[in-house]
């Protein structure tokens, strides 16, 4: 029977480098740990915030950080874009009212995720007309049960 060795969480903060370009700022984030984009993930969140997650099982280690950077308004969080090259994570953030440039290396990049407030909207919207609905359900009930009630009384 052979016994495994249990595997030990390190909790890291990645080095990064803010660079500062004509219409957009880049975030680089040094991981020379990580050989790929697995484990690496990216989102923004609806209150202007990039959260930057990290998760990679290096021998008996799991590596792991999370870092989140306020996002103003300035940027364009629709257009955010991160790709991962030579153990560097590369985050462009737009600003507003320009356009991206390609530098057309060769990189793996993926779409940055972001919550919309059309869907929030939508889903409350959709809880909020099921609450109606099971009011108007109930009103009607009750008010059946009323009429049933008083049409059933004797009058001496």
């Amino acid at each position: 029977m052979k016994i495994e060795a249990p595997t030990i969480d390190d909790h890291f903060e990645p080095s990064y480098e803010w660079q500062h370009e004509e219409g957009l700022d880049v975030l680089l984030i040094h991981l020379p740990e990580f050989k790929d984009k697995e484990g690496l993930k990216v989102q923004v969140s609806n209150f202007g915030v990039l959260k930057i997650l990290g998760d990679r099982q290096v021998n008996q280690t799991r590596l792991i950080f999370f870092k989140e950077i306020t996002v103003w308004k300035d940027y364009n969080t629709d257009e955010i874009k991160a790709n991962f090259e030579k153990d560097v994570l590369k985050i462009t953030l737009p600003k507003k009212g320009t356009t991206e440039n390609a530098n057309g290396s060769l990189c793996e990049e993926y779409n940055v995720a972001t919550t919309s407030n059309k869907s929030k909207f939508r889903k409350y919207k959709k809880v909020a007309m099921g609450v109606a609905a099971i009011g108007v359900v109930v009103s009607a009930l009750s008010g059946f049960t009323y009429y049933i009630y008083r049409s059933t009384i004797v009058e001496d």
